[in-house]
């Protein structure tokens, strides 16, 4: 259930980006560390794997923060935790934050103005024919496609922007080891990505979300991922 400070302003009209980056909160001698989901001047939301305490709502915290890529310095900032859910924690900043921050956060928001035009995609799968197919039906459907074939080549162009990409789209391997391992860096490491995943099936396994077949005909193919890009399976 998601908890909100009852002293707190809502800054929520401050404009907000998702650039890729990490943060450690700081609060009663407990460090609980996170990726960076979005930020604005106004503060920050962050996806932690374990639960923020109920306890810390409306305290101040000291944030340790730290965009990837060319960015890649440790920023200090104080906040106070405006909420808590089962995803992660939001924290308002004390203003004004720090100078350098802020300016950061400007140099970011005018690059991420700047790429929100088209939908951004990293297509991982070792089978070369497949990729081709897949990589054609997301251009077609308006994308634009980063092709790799292993999970090290994902890993490193995956850490070469600032921003994550709005879809990252894993071939099932074999063995299946290799995809399933990617699949989880991504979730931990990039929770701000749509991770598709991409199999020979017609039809998406039981439990499964946003699946893509490989099967799928290449005429009927940029209709089932504009399906996918508007309307994402829970």
């Amino acid at each position: 259930m998601t908890q909100r400070s009852r002293n707190e302003p809502d800054r929520r009209h401050h404009v907000r980006i998702a650039p890729k980056g990490t943060v450690t909160v700081h609060a009663l001698g407990n460090a609980h560390r996170g990726r960076l989901v979005n930020i604005s001047v106004g503060g920050v939301y962050i996806a932690t794997e374990v639960a923020v305490p109920d306890r810390l709502l409306g305290r101040v915290v000291e944030l340790e923060l730290r965009f990837d890529g060319a960015l890649a310095a440790w920023q200090w900032v104080n906040g106070r935790i405006s909420r808590i859910d089962a995803n992660g924690v939001a924290v308002v900043f004390d203003a004004p934050a720090a100078p350098a921050l802020l300016a950061m956060i400007d140099e970011l928001t005018t690059a991420s103005h700047a790429t929100r035009r088209i939908i951004s995609v990293v297509l991982v799968d070792a089978d070369a024919a497949r990729r081709a197919a897949i990589a054609a039906g997301f251009r077609a459907a308006g994308c634009e496609v980063v092709e790799v074939a292993t999970q090290l080549d994902a890993i490193v162009q995956l850490g070469r922007s600032h921003f994550e990409p709005d879809i990252i789209a894993v071939a099932n391997s074999q063995p299946a080891a290799p995809a399933d391992e990617m699949r989880t860096f991504i979730r931990r490491d990039h929770p701000g990505s749509l991770l598709v995943t991409i199999g020979p099936e017609l039809l998406d396994p039981a439990g499964l979300a946003n699946w893509l077949s490989s099967g799928t005909s290449t005429v009927d193919l940029p209709a089932r991922i504009r399906e996918l890009i508007f309307a994402p399976r829970p």
